[in-house]
């Protein structure tokens, strides 16, 4: 082996891993089945059901509380995009373009199990974000951002346990 080869072997084998686990309340992880998000969204806003979906399959991913399968499952989690709005918060006032624009999001939660009171819950989750193109943030990052930040909160309905017992 190469000199390389050793000193890369060695730093994997030494290395730390840190893992991120939301799992505080020593539950085991919950099984979810995820239906297609729905886009109910006006004015229409083709696609953003798809870049939901994509985004809540990677929150899961990486949500310790929470194992995705196709089968059976403790919840059965649907998501519906209800509102989307862009305004701007900022103009520049010399040239007329957005210094900076707010992105919000909403999105109806209806998870389903047997562990649920009345086999049910509704819930709707919001989140706001922004974005600065003066600034030399896109949209895109915006965007992400305000997914990533929708789906964690979609994802908090799927794992709370307090609205198992709580009977909101």
């Amino acid at each position: 082996m190469t000199r390389f080869a050793l000193l890369l072997l060695a730093a994997c084998l030494s290395s730390c891993a840190y893992t991120w686990s939301a799992s505080l309340d020593g539950q085991p992880s919950r099984t979810v089945r995820l239906s297609t998000v729905e886009n109910r969204l006006f004015p229409h806003r083709p696609g953003y059901e798809y870049d939901l979906t994509h985004r809540l399959k990677d929150e899961i991913a990486t949500d310790r509380r929470l194992v995705l399968t196709e089968g059976a499952a403790d919840v059965v989690l649907e998501v519906v995009l209800t509102r989307f709005a862009e305004p701007n918060l900022i103009e520049d006032l010399k040239t007329g373009q957005a210094a900076e624009v707010l992105l919000r999001a909403s999105a109806l939660v209806v998870a389903r199990g047997k562990t649920v009171p009345g086999g049910e819950t509704r819930r709707t989750v919001s989140v706001s974000n922004s974005y600065a193109p003066a600034l030399g943030e896109s949209r895109s990052t915006g965007m992400t951002r305000l997914w990533r930040d929708l789906a964690r909160d979609i994802l908090d309905v799927a794992a709370d346990t307090e609205w198992q017992t709580s009977g909101e």
